[in-house]
């Protein structure tokens, strides 16, 4: 019986090109290897059963026992690991343009189907994000789960085409989602208009001092929101910036403390070595930096390939290249240096969602020493952690919600079968990969 069970499923499967999803309730997918996102090992022969949208068990298959009647996917061959989590996209900087719902939703869709099954946006219109967050989690759209922040910046800031476009319908500094701070803001109550919002973090952005970052930071805590910052907010630097203790730094390159006009000549230059840039990184305090980032429990949101492909842009001028090349070498060498120190990193792309996060992932391996199975912990376990919610989703554990990414080749072996995928599960959900 279950033999048939397993053929129907499968052809069932295979009919649902056209709508992507299929909602069996009760299912086990059998005999796979299992990548759960705990431990550095693979575990072969496993099994693990799924019951409406949770992981009820996970174990050796001589061990599990599936109840009768309920679906079975042979997944002999194939293996599981958490689904994807990118920890840095933008979908509603500018909800009236670009990123207008259509176009939202194909790269939703797409995200979803390339295995990626949680988001951590970076600031733009919350309206238009609690909306979009809303019909993912309740599935009238089929896109990751989405968690978003309100941003906070010096008041300057608010001149930024982008931050005009976000706040559309109010004046820019003045929304509850991209509020401009100074010494004298009222903190309490700002951080609980952002939290109203719908916001799961506080995100902070340009000229902020030392100090003020720190009272965000312990304000946004106490009313139970988590910090996601630059690395560098200009008037605090990046020690200050993790000694105020917030949760996850975005942007490796901004640890050097550079601004364009402070790089050095010398580094602009063309043809620069590997050796010549491993001489210049050495003047970093990078262990200074990972002792401060162990002690406040700090997240790298890396984000190296954002700035590889930005200095390599063939439309724009070549010192404006030599820029962002100088910050992706350094960027690079930090993202190495401290995933070696033992700092968690996850993975986030910031590329307005043209281009996913498999390609940071390979990236990681490719430039900045990581093993494939530490991106697939990066990933996952770790990006779970950035957004705060590491204790529902982000490994493969009986109790967690169960989003799933299903593949037909290892890629703990090779990276790049990080692209095989065979089936995607989203809350229990399954999804057909085919486009």
């Amino acid at each position: 019986m279950a033999k048939q069970i397993t053929v129907f499923f499968l052809s069932l499967i295979a009919a649902l090109q056209s709508i992507a999803q299929f909602s069996p309730g009760y299912f086990a997918l059998k005999d796979l290897t299992l990548i759960d996102g705990v431990t550095p090992q693979e575990k072969g022969h496993y099994t693990v059963i799924v019951h409406n949208n949770l992981i009820e068990s996970v174990g050796p298959v001589g061990e599990i026992k599936i109840p009768d009647s309920i679906l079975i996917i042979n997944c002999s061959g194939k293996y599981l690991m958490p689904g994807l989590i990118d920890a840095h996209v933008h979908l509603a900087t500018d909800p009236d343009g670009e990123d207008n719902r259509h176009r939202a939703e194909k790269d939703l869709r797409e995200m979803l189907l390339s295995g990626i099954t949680t988001v951590r946006d970076m600031a733009g219109d919350a309206r238009v994000l609690a909306c979009l967050a809303r019909d993912a989690v309740v599935d009238n759209i089929q896109s990751p789960d989405i968690y978003y922040s309100a941003l906070m910046a010096g008041p300057s800031f608010f001149d930024d085409p982008r931050a005009i476009l976000s706040s559309r319908g109010t004046r820019a500094g003045m929304a509850p989602f991209m509020q401009a701070v100074s010494d004298s803001t009222d903190l309490v109550t700002a951080v609980a208009e952002a939290k109203g919002t719908g916001a799961t973090a506080i995100k902070l952005y340009a000229e902020l001092s030392a100090g003020l970052t720190r009272k965000i930071t312990l304000e946004a805590h106490r009313q139970g929101m988590q910090v996601w910052s630059h690395a560098n907010l200009d008037q605090a630097n990046p020690l200050d910036v993790i000694n105020a203790g917030v949760n996850v730094i975005s942007h490796a390159a901004m640890l050097s403390n550079w601004h364009r006009a402070t790089i050095p000549p010398s580094c602009l230059k063309a043809g620069l070595t590997e050796k010549f840039w491993d001489s210049v990184f050495k003047n970093f305090p990078v262990v200074e930096l990972a002792i401060a980032m162990k002690a406040n429990h700090t997240i790298l949101d890396a984000t190296v390939l954002v700035f590889k492909e930005a200095g390599s842009d063939p439309t724009a001028q070549a010192s404006t290249n030599a820029i962002w090349e100088a910050m992706y070498e350094l960027g690079k060498r930090f993202t190495k240096s401290l995933h070696e120190a033992g700092i968690p990193v996850c993975t986030g792309t910031d590329v307005d969602e043209k281009k996913f996060v498999q390609r940071e992932m390979k990236t990681l391996v490719r430039e900045s020493g990581f093993s494939p199975m530490d991106v697939l912990i990066s990933a996952t376990q770790i990006g779970a952690r950035a957004i705060g919610i590491e204790k529902t989703t982000g490994t493969v554990q009986a109790g967690k919600v169960a989003d799933l990414l299903l593949l037909t080749a290892d890629p703990t072996k090779d990276i790049d079968n990080i692209d095989k995928v065979s089936l995607v599960i989203k809350n229990g959900k399954l999804f057909n990969h085919s486009r």
